[in-house]
């Protein structure tokens, strides 16, 4: 948060990345999506009440920070929380498909940029939550924000800029159920890379 230093980062580089792309890089709007399973409860206290910023969260509950427990925006934060066990298909998609990217970027919102957090602990194989994620899904989660993107311009007649940032997945194991880390970040990359879509 603002004034305490808790959960798995010490720096929060999401929201310092936000607020500089904001003051000194001529970003007007800004959306960031996390998808760490764990609710980012540090980004949505810094960048809460940013006019220029949107933060929507797609997370586990009950998990740690056992917060953002109910479905609902406020101010310019989204949470959207999801069951243990969760699939792909079991309810995922549905809540990243109709809640998180139409929050992230619609026809009133049109940020410049995008920022990911990225986080790989959704995945069956983690031991620190318990959603059902596999490798693939995180690709299928980036080409559908990349298309959704595409399909937008922003005042400078392009389309929204897009980063990726690195966050959660602690399972780097080989031969893992539905794939670790490594699988994960891989399936994420290539879903960028136009080459292998």
């Amino acid at each position: 948060t603002r004034k305490l230093s808790n959960g798995f980062c010490l720096f929060n580089f999401m929201a310092a990345a936000a607020l500089h792309a904001v003051a000194r890089s001529g970003v007007t709007k800004l959306s960031i999506l996390d998808w760490d399973i764990h609710y980012g409860q540090g980004v949505a206290d810094i960048v809460r009440g940013n006019p220029a910023i949107r933060y929507a969260s797609i997370h586990q509950v009950p998990a740690f920070p056992f917060m953002g427990e109910t479905l609902e925006v406020t101010d310019n934060i989204k949470t959207i929380p999801i069951d243990p066990g969760t699939t792909w298909d079991s309810n995922y998609e549905t809540q990243f498909m109709e809640q998180a990217l139409p929050f992230v970027v619609d026809e009133d919102w049109v940020p410049d940029l995008v920022l990911v957090s990225s986080g790989y602990d959704g995945m069956a194989g983690d031991e620190l939550a318990t959603s059902n994620l596999v490798a693939k899904d995180f690709a299928t989660m980036t080409r559908l924000l990349k298309e959704r993107l595409e399909s937008y311009e922003t005042a400078g007649n392009r389309s929204p800029a897009l980063m990726m940032g690195m966050e959660g997945g602690y399972q780097l194991g080989q031969n893992v159920m539905g794939g670790g880390l490594p699988e994960g970040f891989i399936e994420t990359i290539k879903a960028l890379d136009d080459a292998y879509s």
